[in-house]
């Protein structure tokens, strides 16, 4: 089952696991966003809101 995330700033995230989408998403924040950090928990939260 593939997972995805768009960021606020319009970048779109793409997974297969959920493992994959929480790593990506946290590289993504740490090269785009610096200082902004998130649970795993709360990455899942915004995907299934999304």
């Amino acid at each position: 089952m593939s997972s995805r995330l768009r960021c606020p700033c319009g970048t779109r995230i793409e997974a297969e696991d959920d493992d994959e989408l929480v790593r990506l998403t946290q590289e993504h924040l740490a090269a785009e966003h610096p200082g902004r950090e998130y649970s795993r928990d709360e990455i899942l939260f915004m995907a299934a809101m999304s």
